[in-house]
């Protein structure tokens, strides 16, 4: 039983030890006591709050007390300091600092309940809308530290550009730290490039529409993972491509990470290894290469012999875009409705070769050993 009550926060201290919070509730008293162990006042908002759930849990009060406390009595108490109109010890702010874990992205702002609600959505929805780890939202990357009573986060592009985007609608300061980041990112703050990172064995691709996210391959490093990915044009880290060119060799790594890559004819060797170690439904190579042609087949694909891809089979455009040998796991029957896995050419060879480049995941443009100056 309290015998008496001599302000707000002794009444707070009494309430933390003898009522049972609902558990949305029990984080905001935690809060407060934080705050009065601290000796720091609490906003406006924040007493309006408190002097909501003083009132909430009335018969809590009235009854554990033994009867002889009501929430009035409690209410027309002070406290011994404020509230205040803004604590600016602990102005909303937006900041990324290295941490032991690395990277971290942390938000901080005074308790309000719709900014809260907002930020579980956005934590809640986002891997519905971007896919982060190609399934799972925010929530397995940030969480609330209630030793340092803020937000955290390991800093991801698609959380930064999230919470960028959630600290911009309610108003909350952006630290230099972030706005630098943001800034460095071509293209508009809408429409950010996808980019792939290595986690673990598997990526994590940041930056997803959902359209892209349909499309992109298992969570699995392998050539066809990297290959498609290139192939929808998503930006490889330098962890992650370092991490194929230990995997899978330099010369073999670098030619899964570009999407148009230029090889030395005395290196063709790489590129029929990079053939038979994917998964390729068509590739074709120009007829120039009729020397080579019997040796890019791979066992599970059929080597359309003589067979002339023609523009007009892909394209409303009349004319012929130069000869192809054409490889096919559906042989005869194969079509370009749905692009070409790879493209094999020499240049000055093709007639309008750009017409097969824009629907292939891979292009490689195969030269002299004297014209390749890259």
């Amino acid at each position: 039983m309290i015998r008496k009550v001599i302000d707000r926060e002794t009444a707070h201290l009494w309430m933390r030890e003898n009522l049972r919070f609902s558990r949305y509730d029990i984080n905001f008293m935690e809060n407060v006591a934080r705050f009065i162990n601290d000796n720091r006042p609490l906003t406006v908002k924040q007493n309006d709050l408190w002097e909501k759930i003083v009132h909430k849990y009335r018969k809590q009060i009235y009854n554990e007390s033994q009867k002889t406390l009501t929430d009035e009595d409690i209410l027309a108490k002070k406290w011994r300091q404020g509230p205040v109109e803004f604590d600016p010890n602990y102005a909303p702010l937006l900041w990324i600092e290295d941490d032991i874990e690395g990277d971290v992205i942390k938000l901080r702002f005074p308790f309000n309940k719709d900014a809260v609600a907002d930020l579980r959505t956005v934590i809640q929805d986002a891997g519905h809308d971007y896919g982060l780890m190609l399934s799972s939202a925010h929530h397995e990357y940030i969480h609330w530290d209630r030793d340092e009573r803020v937000w955290r986060g390991t800093a991801y592009p698609t959380l930064i550009r999230d919470l960028y985007f959630y600290a911009k609608e309610h108003e909350f300061s952006v630290d230099k730290s972030v706005q630098d980041i943001v800034d460095s990112i071509p293209g508009d703050e809408f429409d950010w490039c996808p980019y792939a990172e290595l986690h673990g064995d598997g990526y994590m691709v940041s930056n997803l529409s959902p359209g892209l996210l349909r499309a992109l391959p298992p969570n699995e490093i392998t050539l066809n993972t990297i290959r498609d990915l290139v192939g929808l044009e998503v930006t490889l880290s330098d962890a992650l491509q370092s991490y194929v060119a230990q995997k899978y060799g330099y010369h073999i790594g670098r030619i899964a990470c570009q999407r148009e890559v230029r090889i030395n004819m005395s290196d063709i060797k790489l590129v029929k290894q990079w053939l038979r170690e994917t998964d390729n439904d068509i590739f074709v190579v120009h007829k120039q290469y009729a020397d080579y042609a019997e040796n890019f087949r791979l066992e599970q694909q059929t080597l359309v012999p003589e067979k002339f891809v023609s523009l007009a089979d892909f394209r409303n455009t009349a004319g012929g875009i130069g000869d192809y040998h054409v490889f096919s796991k559906d042989g005869d029957n194969y079509t370009l409705d749905h692009g070409v896995d790879c493209v094999v050419y020499m240049p000055g060879t093709a007639f309008n070769y750009e017409a097969l480049a824009h629907i292939a995941k891979k292009v490689i443009t195969v030269v002299d050993d004297n014209d390749n100056r890259d």
